[in-house]
């Protein structure tokens, strides 16, 4: 613990905090399998199916 840097308020409004790029909403299970599991998660879909992916 004695090596972590002190961040300045400046660098810390800068962290993005691992915020997913979120691709166009899938509309098919296909399209939504293809996704990271952080997208999965993360963003939207329009998956109108009654079973679930």
């Amino acid at each position: 613990m004695k090596n972590l840097k002190k961040l300045t308020k400046a660098k810390l409004r800068s962290i993005e905090g691992g915020a997913a790029f979120c691709p166009p909403p899938a509309t098919t299970c296909a399209e939504w399998r293809t996704w990271t599991p952080q997208q999965q998660l993360r963003c939207q879909n329009w998956i109108l199916d009654p079973d679930p992916c």
